[in-house]
């Protein structure tokens, strides 16, 4: 049958083109380039092909291809820098914020739990007349100038806040750990200056001193507390009004540094329960003193008093404003000059600082709440 087919085709014996088939069974013995030619087909030449398509890239087409890989390499290398930089600045607010965010939330907690320990006293050993609030503790807070000798601005800037609270942190933790609720007496306060002294000693002497602005927390050990050495004046009774301060020794190595960059904190007490829209400030000046001796009727109402309520204000720059705008200059810039001293204008201040920051691109971050004093029963008698 086979056979039958290829006689159809080629037949027993006759001539293809030039060439002559004796039999059918003979193409099996051609050679490739026979067998095409028989069929008509040119034999394939490598060399042939190459020569006819052997051509190059010409001049305009490398310049086009070079300037498209160069904006490809531009852009690549642009978005590289442009997360890098993103990534660090990002990295470095978060590190820079949490630090004054974990500052700020200390302050508030330790705020909350203020105490005086008030009672009710005569009004004279000798000859009384009435009972009157009674306190040896003291709540103080006013702005840093006030202080006296040494609080200048703008070495302190803005507010501090000055009180006593059952926190139980000891020197001597071997034998009194166990008491939780001894009184310790705290202290929050903006300071700029150099680290030197609280600098680590293996740092060598080429590593020059750091000047930043740095939130301080004043808090002595329980055993080192003086306040009630000075509460017994005439008569056994309280000191007011010049002595008030006898108990603070802020420059003494017990205030640390709980969080750099921190430029501002505004401390201001209200009244919430007054009939009125919005809580009314318990000062003039930013000034509240439990031992106040004034004798107008806003003084006499702090007398041996915790504010209800005090509103708190914290404002920190990033570390890379800092190192922009301090220069490690022994000069403080005075970021808050003329600021915050008083209290119907927080809010015009506050405006007026942080427009001032952004003005001159200083990364920064406004931390506010308002702390309820637990321990707090106001009274206007």
């Amino acid at each position: 049958m086979a056979n039958e087919n290829v006689n159809m085709i080629v037949g027993k014996t006759g001539v293809f083109g030039e060439r002559k088939i004796e039999e059918p069974s003979s193409l099996c013995n051609l050679k490739p380039d026979a067998f095409l030619s028989f069929l008509g087909v040119a034999p394939f030449r490598s060399g042939q092909m190459a020569k006819n398509n052997l051509h190059g890239f010409t001049i305009l087409e490398l310049l086009v291809a070079s300037a498209v890989f160069s904006l490809i390499l531009i852009m690549l290398l642009s978005l590289t820098d442009i997360t890098s930089r993103t990534w660090k600045e990002t990295t470095e607010k978060m590190h820079s914020f949490e630090e004054a965010r974990s500052a700020f939330d200390r302050i508030t907690a330790n705020v909350a739990q203020a105490t005086l320990n008030t009672y009710w006293d005569y009004d004279s050993p000798v000859a009384p007349t009435l009972y009157e609030r009674r306190s040896e503790l003291q709540f103080l807070c006013l702005p840093m100038t006030n202080m006296g000798a040494g609080f200048h601005e703008p070495i302190f800037p803005t507010h501090g806040i000055f009180f006593q609270a059952p926190s139980g942190a000891v020197a001597d933790k071997s034998t009194l750990d166990d008491l939780p609720q001894l009184l310790n007496a705290f202290g929050y306060f903006v300071e700029y200056g150099s680290d030197a002294a609280e600098r680590p000693g293996f740092l060598p002497p080429s590593v020059s001193p750091r000047h930043r602005y740095r939130l301080k927390e004043w808090k002595p050990a329980s055993e080192s507390f003086s306040l009630y050495a000075n509460t017994s004046g005439t008569n056994g009774r309280t000191y007011l009004g010049s002595q008030t301060f006898n108990w603070l020794t802020l420059n003494s190595p017990i205030a640390r540094t709980v969080a750099e960059n921190v430029i501002a904190l505004i401390v201001n007490p209200r009244n919430p329960e007054v009939p009125s829209s919005a809580p009314v400030p318990l000062t003039t000046d930013f000034i509240y003193n439990s031992r106040n001796n004034g004798l107008n009727a806003l003084d006499k109402s702090q007398r041996h008093q915790l504010p209800p309520e005090v509103e708190i204000i914290m404002v920190a720059i990033d570390e890379t404003s800092a190192v922009r705008s301090l220069s490690n200059s022994t000069n403080s810039p005075d970021l808050t000059a003329g600021l915050f001293h008083d209290p119907e204008k927080i809010e015009d201040d506050l405006k007026n600082l942080t427009n001032s920051l952004t003005a001159k691109n200083l990364r920064h971050i406004v931390l506010r709440s308002t702390v309820k004093i637990r321990a707090a029963r106001w009274s206007q008698d």
